[in-house]
């Protein structure tokens, strides 16, 4: 979508000025004329005309994670406080020091002038999930809408702890990993070949373990491009074939047949799942629209068939909780719960139960993973680093020998 500044007619002829979005001029004319308005200039917006710097500035302070939770728990806020939604998105945009914020702000209260729902309006922004744009849409048929604000932004506050609290757990092993491999990298680089020219008035053939080191550091001096090709790009392109759709598939199959990762992908997308089921039942969604959303929610492939599967039989009027079971993909523990749920009309209590139990079960085994990865690296960088240096002094050991 792009901005588009017009200037029109009213009914009255008295002209009117001002900035819509849309895919483009044809569709703000059509636009303006249904709201009763004959367009006479529609132009590309002034900030969209700034230049190539101020598009690369603007998509450097593009809308964030953090930007669209920091949002929501607003927005909650000040309905709360009985300002009325336009009131409350002009509130927001003038006390931003974010350009990129106030313009988003802006435009959804020149979508909500329009007539658009709130709901609507999010729809029209890749920001918001459906889940979210469902929540707000039932916030806003209950009249509670504020109420469904507070409990979306919960909602992203647990996901983002549980976000944080994956990475915070792996910056230590994986500065571990680049702090041993660089070591390697200058060991074998850079002081490795000042031994050359002692190896060389040995007059005599070098070991080929230390021959191949050597071979090495000369390739990498003579050629760092290359080798930084070589290093660089089977990583980039292992991350190019994960985008294609075969790559995707093939990837989620493996991950959810490794005897580690299966565990680690399970817990997470059980977590994940039951997690937006259970706000969404809680909210007056039905569980057919619920288990549609919580199967775009889920991150691995598989996954997603497997929910699309229980809502095709749910359609059907199957229980959900013994067609999961049987496909075998999700915890049988939390299949045989969800079962229980239906039964006795307590779902989303049930799924906010599964969920919490799953999310302490990634918790307890991220922090196993860490205690055992961490003595890994340590002891893998020790014996590569060791090899270097056992391998050099074996050549000065040998050369002392010949002195004596």
């Amino acid at each position: 979508m792009a901005l588009y500044d017009y200037t029109a007619l009213d009914h009255e002829n008295t002209l009117q000025e001002g900035v819509m979005d849309g895919p483009d001029k044809a569709m703000v004319a059509r636009r303006l004329l249904s709201q009763g308005l004959r367009p006479l200039d529609i132009r590309e917006h002034a900030k969209a005309r700034a230049g190539l710097l101020g598009r690369d500035l603007f998509r450097r302070q593009s809308i964030t994670k953090t930007d669209i939770e920091f949002f929501t728990k607003q927005i909650a806020l000040l309905l709360e406080a009985g300002l009325s939604l336009d009131a409350a998105l002009r509130v927001m945009r003038q006390n931003s020091a974010k350009e990129a914020f106030k313009e988003f702000c802006g435009q959804l209260e020149r979508k909500l002038k329009e007539g658009k729902s709130f709901s609507q309006a999010l729809a029209d922004y890749p920001y918001f999930s459906p889940m979210y744009v469902n929540i707000v849409r039932a916030g806003e048929e209950g009249g509670i809408l504020p109420e469904m604000l507070k409990k979306m932004a919960e909602y992203q506050h647990t996901f983002q702890e549980l976000k944080q609290f994956v990475v915070s757990a792996s910056i230590y092993p994986a500065f571990l990993l680049v702090v041993g491999f660089f070591a390697v990298v200058m060991l074998v680089v850079f002081i490795l070949p000042k031994f050359e020219v002692l190896f060389a008035g040995v007059g005599q053939e070098l070991p080929l373990n230390v021959a191949f080191l050597m071979g090495i550091a000369h390739f990498v001096r003579n050629h760092f491009l290359v080798a930084l090709g070589l290093l660089v790009a089977p990583p980039f392109l292992l991350v190019q074939w994960l985008r294609t759709g075969r790559g995707r598939r093939a990837f989620d199959h493996l991950a959810n047949r490794l005897p580690v990762v299966a565990g680690f992908v399970q817990d997470l997308e059980t977590t994940r799942i039951f997690r937006t089921i259970q706000v969404l039942v809680e909210n007056g969604v039905h569980l057919a629209v619920a288990l549609k959303i919580g199967s775009g929610v889920a991150a691995n492939q598989e996954y997603k068939r497997v929910l699309a599967r229980a809502t095709e039989a749910l359609k059907e009027g199957q229980e959900v909780g013994k067609r999961l079971r049987r496909e075998g993909l999700l915890p049988d523990l939390a299949a045989d719960l969800l079962s229980i749920g239906e039964e006795s009309g307590r779902v989303g209590e049930v799924c906010g139960q599964i969920a919490d139990h799953y999310e302490n079960e990634l918790r307890t085994r991220v922090k196993r993973l860490i205690a055992l990865i961490e003595p890994i690296f340590i002891l893998l960088i020790a014996l590569v680093a060791g090899y270097v240096v056992i391998s050099m002094l074996s050549v000065i050991l040998s050369i002392n020998e010949i002195a004596v």
